[in-house]
């Protein structure tokens, strides 16, 4: 089957085993992939993983070959991405998406920019007929933004600050906007940002060129917001998140951070402040979502390639202006 691997030459179609059907595994023949930020950072050397690898986590296909009756072949599914060994501690106390030996599709062992793809049967959902092809890509990153309301619910009109205007980002403003808060995206690049306003969420701020910190405090009656999304997985995002979120206050870490940030912890004592990391997230409210068209995916691709242009389809992803780019196998 054909694959796109990432070696140390860069990224390469090639020819790789299908993998085997063991019990208890379906085999997916994969549709459509979504290019990630994990996916940009492990392709340009920023997050270290063991190559040669298949990237790619954000996966829709069918059926091919199942080995429990109730998943049949032709029906299209996504999948979650965090296989879990059963036999360790966060297992055996059904916390499995925590697990001590747990792999990774894309990130530890191979993903799906494949054309073949074999998972445990219970990592695997159907899609109902208002998810397709395409907008199940989005299944993964948006229950991990609902997996952050839930740690960090907001109140009926409550402002809620969201720093950061990419994937994730976007993702995560318009789920807590789902759920009736006041949702205020800060971010640096413009054109986003307009992006941002056409999805229905008017209250955005440009970093560099307004008083970043003033506004903030004028939408949130000058105390500042209770709740902080830190979208951006960069230092400068984390700190912004520190300086703008009220005593007592909750800031949400929702990006992989690829390189370390300073702060000083006394802050975090001395006002109160709770920081919450979460990753995965719930699949059937994220297909629920979309299925109800509470989310809007589709505008957010801006470009679809085949897998043999994956390096193209990279380089595109990796452009600051560019939202959601989709590999199509």
């Amino acid at each position: 089957m054909q694959s796109l691997v990432l070696t140390q030459d860069g990224l390469q179609l090639a020819d790789t085993p299908r993998p085997p059907l063991m019990p208890g595994d379906v085999r997916i023949e994969v549709r459509a992939v979504g290019v990630c930020g994990t996916d940009i950072a492990i392709w340009q050397g920023n997050y270290e993983t063991d190559l040669p690898i298949v990237l790619g986590h954000e996966i829709t296909g069918v059926i091919h070959e199942s080995s429990v009756p109730e998943l049949k072949p032709g029906t299209l599914v996504t999948t979650e991405i965090e296989v879990s060994c059963s036999r360790c501690w966060y297992c055996r106390h059904n916390q499995r998406r925590q697990c001590a030996n747990r792999e990774i599709l894309g990130v530890t062992t191979d993903g799906g920019l494949s054309e073949y793809l074999t998972v445990p049967a219970e990592l695997v959902h159907p899609l109902p007929l208002g998810v397709d092809v395409i907008a199940g890509v989005f299944v993964e990153p948006l229950a991990s933004a609902i997996k952050t309301y839930e740690e960090v619910p907001a109140a009926e009109d409550e402002p809620i600050v969201v720093i950061g205007s990419g994937r994730l980002g976007l993702l995560t403003a318009q789920v807590y906007d789902a759920y009736g808060a006041n949702v205020i995206v800060l971010g640096k690049n413009r054109w986003r940002l307009g992006f941002v306003r056409q999805l229905g969420i008017p209250n955005t701020i440009n970093s560099e060129d307004e008083d970043w910190k003033g506004r903030i405090r004028e939408l949130t009656t000058d105390e500042g917001p209770r709740v902080v999304i830190e979208a951006t997985g960069n230092a400068d995002g984390f700190r912004m998140g520190l300086d703008i979120v009220r005593s007592g206050g909750r800031i949400a870490l929702k990006s992989i951070h690829n390189k370390m940030v300073e702060f000083n912890p006394s802050d975090v004592v001395t006002r109160d402040l709770k920081l919450i990391g979460t990753s995965a997230g719930p699949f059937e409210k994220a297909i629920d979502m979309l299925d109800k068209g509470r989310i809007e995916v589709k505008r957010m691709i801006t470009k679809r390639f085949k897998l043999e242009e994956g390096a193209k389809a990279f380089e595109l992803a990796a452009d600051p202006n560019t939202t959601k780019v989709v590999i199509n196998i």
